[in-house]
């Protein structure tokens, strides 16, 4: 059984995150997100080519959406709109998934009566489940403000400055405290729906307070570890200001909440990681670093990096007995990712197996200093410096 539960989301200095006074629960989300494998069933979506571009994400002041800061984001696809009751029904009925947990809820337009709705009652991993069912993924936290944009700088929601019934209704486009059919009020910039009002949606970044800077970041993933996950925009059950495009919250990754859903994003370009496994199989070690080098520098979208695609080719070729080519490949993902104490953590086992006890011990050491609660890493540390 679900667990009643209050929201206990924190924010810096002590302030809640959401000022909802909504109910929630913590409970099991099914199978892990990656046990739904990608299917050719999967409900055609409509998706929006998002431009690759500069933007400065957050707003100044206090709290965690501050500093303002330069991001950089490649080009990716968006749906235009939050999943719907409809495509995640087809999904649970594929994948024999538990259902949303306030399915057949008239109050939250939750079922199979609603199926233009978005889907609410979701966790984190039920999101990624599906969008990997999909052969899609969540946007990250920067993709995500960089959308809800579309295209305007420095102003607090997706149209402007100003929210107003024409585009934007708390309580639903019926005047009843609800959900509204997705796509119901007119697109922002970019031609998205939604992306200020109806439901949060989760992205894919773990959430840190303090992860802001001032300096100019390209295609950032969000801290490599936490104890929430982030979401973004603003519900049916916000106030307009927790619905600025800028304000982050976290909640824990099993929440189900009759106020959050998602939507799902998917790269552009080709997969780096399977490149680099056709050049080593096909060519060996070197040619493929040398194909890595031209994949970086080419132009923006004609590639993508994706840190779980560089891991699964890693531990493959360690596998496989092939230490020299799994140090190569997981060294790229720490050059890429190099604030993932999980990157770190698998280029000292590649180094450990090579017989490397030096470079093993350095990036144990930087994978426990990212991550404190590595027990496993720190427990190799601590073996491979008693040895």
């Amino acid at each position: 059984m679900n667990r009643r539960r209050t929201r206990n989301a924190t924010r810096r200095g002590g302030i809640l995150l959401l000022l909802l006074a909504t109910t929630v629960f913590a409970g099991g989300s099914g199978p892990r997100a990656e046990e739904a494998d990608v299917t050719a069933d999967a409900p055609a979506t409509e998706m929006v080519l998002i431009p690759g571009g500069e933007f400065q994400m957050g707003e100044e002041g206090f709290g965690d959406h501050s500093p303002v800061h330069w991001v950089r984001v490649d080009p990716f696809h968006l749906d235009v709109h939050e999943v719907t009751n409809a495509q995640y029904l087809a999904f649970c009925e594929a994948t024999e998934r538990r259902l949303p947990e306030f399915w057949g809820l008239a109050e939250f337009h939750s079922g199979p009566e609603y199926p233009d709705h978005p889907v609410v009652g979701v966790s984190w991993s039920d999101a990624m489940a599906y969008a990997r069912w999909r052969g899609a993924r969540l946007p990250t936290e920067a993709e995500w403000e960089y959308a809800a944009r579309g295209g305007l700088l420095g102003r607090n929601y997706s149209h402007g400055d100003t929210l107003h019934e024409g585009l934007y209704a708390p309580r639903g486009v019926t005047g009843k405290a609800a959900p509204s059919p997705v796509a119901s009020f007119p697109p922002n910039g970019f031609g998205l729906h939604d992306m200020t009002g109806n439901v949060l949606e989760w992205v894919h970044d773990w959430y840190d307070p303090d992860f802001y800077t001032e300096e100019t970041i390209e295609n950032p993933w969000g801290p490599g570890h936490g104890k929430f996950r982030v979401v973004r925009g603003g519900g049916w059950h916000t106030g307009p200001s927790c619905s600025r495009v800028y304000v982050r919250t976290g909640l824990q990754g099993n929440w189900l909440d009759i106020n959050v859903g998602f939507r799902c994003a998917k790269y552009v370009g080709s997969s780096a990681a399977e490149c680099l496994d056709e050049q080593i199989t096909t060519s060996g070690i070197e040619v493929a670093m040398s194909e890595h080098e031209r994949m970086r520098t080419a132009e923006r979208g004609e590639f993508f990096y994706d840190e779980g695609e560089l891991n699964d080719l890693g531990y493959r070729l360690l596998g496989d007995g092939k230490t020299v080519e799994a140090v190569a490949v997981f060294a790229v993902a720490v050059e890429l990712f190099p604030a993932s104490y999980n990157a770190h953590d698998s280029l000292g086992e590649a180094y450990l197996a090579q017989g490397n006890r030096e470079e093993a011990i350095r990036h144990y050491r930087r994978s426990v200093e990212l991550h404190p609660g590595n027990r496993g890493g720190r427990e190799k540390l601590r073996e491979l410096l008693e040895d």
